[in-house]
């Protein structure tokens, strides 16, 4: 071979060589560019079609008073079932503030003591899952600014934390600590004297030591003749002036929340029907069923009342509250509805499968803030796979398709 020739051929090796270089050069900067897969895990998800409304409460109630009015020292708790003629306060009428604060804070003591042993046969897992969740609800309700129902969820933070403390110990009760406590109750109240007057009940129901002057007002004997000029004018009035009141016996486990709203808010909520409800200003946290008994509109406002015949021992009779009602809770798994796309009427996503993507299909069953429910059990009418628990959604490509390689 001439060296013309070998001098050439030496050319076109070095080209192809460079060629190659750049080719994988750029295939790498090109990969390092695209952005990398991410995913979004599928997890079970509750959704709520609901409503909060703004309301008051109606109920049978007889307000306790003195005859002399002072200071008072309670013996019944909120929201204790008490029995006619029980002693459910002494009145003072020239009691010591101070000693009695300090009986009171005792006797909240006493009670979160017994609460906790009344929680039942939990492990120390559940309480201190339920510590932990009970604390984030706290820190969400102080950061809207809700700080009574915040304060209302301490007291169930503590008899929580009384019960975790009372399981570590390895201890049966609390019942040592209750008679030294009421030991000392009963050490300051001999300082006190003689009380001016003793309180007992006419006859039973729920004691609670806090009156504001509605109780007149609000009773469950109007609830039945209720209108909405007759809700506004109620809702006007000034709160009746309490003389020397010790507190209020609610006489029945009856009581009606009654709210007026534009009739396009009520919409969807049919009378006759019971909702799953929250109290979002309470400290009690779970659902109360309550049934619409009534939805009345005019002049384009309706409204509505609920019933419950069930009054828990934590809840917060305060008059006005706000309430979330549930029209439907879907269950299922939530998804970005960015990810969901159709196809010969066919609605799924890609999934990350092995290295590379794949179609599940899904059957959306509600949308809510940018999200879908789908349904954990849909069965595809042609056989295609669906989407399962703790799939991988692939969620930043835009130009996926079935069998694409995924770095």
């Amino acid at each position: 071979m001439k060296f013309s020739e070998i001098s050439k051929t030496k050319k076109i090796i070095a080209v192809c060589l460079c060629l190659i270089a750049a080719i994988y050069i750029g295939f790498h900067s090109l990969n390092g560019m695209r952005p990398k897969a991410e995913f979004f895990a599928v997890r079970p998800y509750t959704a709520k079609d609901s409503h909060v409304f703004t309301g008051y409460i109606f109920r049978e109630e007889t307000v306790l008073s003195s005859s002399f009015g002072g200071m008072c020292r309670y013996y019944s708790y909120d929201g204790e079932k008490v029995a006619a003629n029980e002693h459910i306060a002494d009145v003072y009428l020239n009691g010591n503030e101070a000693v009695l604060a300090r009986i009171a804070d005792i006797k909240k003591q006493i009670e979160i003591l017994r609460r906790s042993m009344s929680l039942g046969k939990l492990t120390l897992t559940e309480v201190e899952q339920k510590i932990e969740l009970v604390s984030y609800e706290i820190t969400q309700k102080t950061a809207v600014g809700n700080t009574a129902a915040a304060n209302a969820l301490g007291d169930e933070l503590l008899v929580l934390m009384a019960k975790k403390d009372l399981l570590s110990s390895g201890k049966a009760d609390y019942a040592a600590e209750i008679t030294l406590l009421e030991n000392q109750a009963s050490a300051f109240a001999a300082a006190l004297g003689n009380p001016t007057e003793t309180v007992l009940t006419p006859t039973s129901g729920y004691f609670y030591s806090e009156t504001d002057g509605y109780e007149e007002i609000f009773t469950a004997d109007i609830v039945d003749d209720m209108t909405v000029n007759l809700f506004e004018m109620l809702i006007s009035s000034p709160p009746a002036a309490e003389t020397n009141a010790v507190g209020t016996l609610v006489t029945s486990a009856k009581w009606h929340y009654i709210t007026k709203v534009p009739e396009k808010e009520a919409e969807g909520f049919l009378a006759g029907t019971t909702y799953d409800c929250l109290f979002s200003d309470n400290g009690y946290t779970e659902a109360i069923p309550m049934k619409l008994i009534s939805k009345k509109t005019e002049n384009g406002e309706t409204l509505l009342t609920f019933f419950s015949s069930s009054l828990p021992r934590d809840f917060d009779l305060t008059r006005v509250q706000r309430m979330e009602a549930i029209r439907h809770a879907y269950e299922g798994f939530r998804i970005p509805c960015e990810v969901v796309r159709a196809e010969n009427g066919i609605t799924f996503v890609y999934v990350f499968d092995e290295g590379i993507a794949e179609k599940r299909e899904v059957s959306i069953l509600w949308e809510q803030n940018g999200y879908y429910i789908v349904n954990p059990n849909h069965v595809s009418a042609v056989g295609n796979r669906v989407l399962k628990l703790n799939d991988l959604i692939l969620i930043n490509d835009t130009s996926l398709y079935e069998g694409k390689f995924i770095d």
